[in-house]
């Protein structure tokens, strides 16, 4: 897949890009701030952004994520361990997966994504990584999955 990073910390970016094209993928661009991402999600059109939702003085992750989603029709992964704060903003977001990660929970989290955007069933969910529906996820996803997907009781 074609990512982009939003994400303030170089060394963390860094690190994930390293992640992620070591397991396949082509990292487009790293952003720092919401101005840098929306840049650079219009030039590359990513298939994911995975989006860190404190930019510390660049902005807000949750604005770069609802701005990629409703002008560009993007998918976004919040990558952060602000959990609740994830939670809230699951209009942005397909999900989350929490930090701290290791390179198996990025690429098997990014894998799940990967799959549920090819309308495939996720498989099982890595630890750290929780999925919102906003009901864009097929029902055999759903009907597969509820209690990972946080949809029982």
């Amino acid at each position: 897949m074609r990512i982009l990073i939003v994400e303030d910390d170089g060394i963390l970016a860094a690190s994930l890009g390293m992640m992620l094209e070591g397991s396949g993928h082509e990292v487009v661009g790293h952003a720092a701030t919401v101005k840098t991402a929306m840049d650079l999600a219009r030039r590359h059109r990513p298939t994911l952004t995975l989006v860190d939702i404190d930019l510390g003085p660049g902005g807000s992750g949750i604005a770069a994520a609802r701005g990629m989603r409703k002008h560009l029709g993007l998918t976004c992964l919040f990558v952060t361990d602000q959990v609740e704060r994830a939670r809230g903003a699951a209009d942005a977001a397909l999900g989350m997966l929490a930090k701290p990660y290791t390179r198996d929970m990025v690429v098997a989290g990014v894998g799940a994504v990967e799959a549920l955007m090819k309308n495939k069933p996720p498989g099982d969910l890595p630890d750290g990584l929780q999925l919102f529906t906003d009901g864009s996820i097929t029902a055999a996803v759903l009907d597969r999955k509820p209690a990972a997907l946080g949809l029982e009781g």
